[in-house]
């Protein structure tokens, strides 16, 4: 017999998505309560790139990965997304076909909407439509930056994000500015579109240059300036 209440943790986490921000209590109970749930395992794939999106995600618990993979096989990650951030979104309320693919980063809850659903709520509440466009119009800014980010060379895309974590996360300590890499040296290759050995030479190449020092999953950042020279593109390597 199906449930009058939505589940705790799909509650939460939709209560938590940005992508509906606007809309009442009631209503999110409402969303909650028609989403169909699933328990996947890690590597288990959730959309694949090009085939039409139905339904979109949200992520319970866990992580999923959007990424891209090229002719190569080698793959982009676009983003990760956690409990409470929506996938696919845009494909699935235009009706269009997943741009990227997704899976399970790790063992994880997706909850899943029908298109409908969603637009019953905008029609109800029309001011979530305001905060659905103001999110999808940040991830259009976001993807912009990937972009950006991938016409860099290597030790470019690498002093761009370090840069960027150096201004988020940067700890001044005696030595130098203590960056944490915020994910793995595999997870952050496949992030910034190459493969660990490239990777490899481009944390040799910072270091040569006396840009930094790696120390295991952080870096000592000696010279801001010159990952914001290199990460904007101006030095070529």
């Amino acid at each position: 017999m199906p449930s009058d209440t939505p589940r705790p943790d799909v509650l939460a986490a939709f209560a938590a998505c940005r992508l509906w921000r606007a809309a009442s209590a009631k209503a999110i109970g409402e969303l909650a309560l028609v989403a169909r749930v699933q328990h996947v395992s890690r590597g288990t794939t959730l959309a694949t790139e090009g085939e039409p999106a139905t339904l979109l995600g949200v992520v319970v618990s866990g992580k999923a990965r959007v990424f891209h993979l090229q002719a190569d096989g080698r793959s982009i990650t676009l983003e990760t997304v956690e409990s409470g951030e929506p996938f696919v979104a845009v494909a699935a309320l235009s009706g269009g076909r997943n741009p990227a693919n997704v899976e399970a980063a790790t063992d994880a809850t997706i909850a899943w909407l029908d298109r409908e659903a969603l637009f019953s709520l905008m029609a109800e509440e029309p001011d979530v439509a305001r905060s659905l466009i103001a999110d999808l119009a940040s991830r259009v800014v976001n993807l912009t930056a990937v972009v950006q980010t991938l016409a860099l060379d290597v030790p470019g895309r690498l002093a761009r994000y370090l840069f960027q974590r150096s201004l988020a996360t940067g700890e001044a300590t005696p030595e130098g500015l203590k960056v944490s890499l915020g994910m793995s040296k595999a997870e952050l290759a496949a992030s910034l579109g190459t493969v660990p050995e490239t990777l490899s030479r481009a944390f040799a190449r910072l270091r040569d240059e006396e840009v930094l020092a790696v120390r295991g999953s952080e870096v000592i950042v000696y010279d801001v300036g010159a990952l914001a020279r290199l990460g904007a593109g101006y030095e070529e390597g």
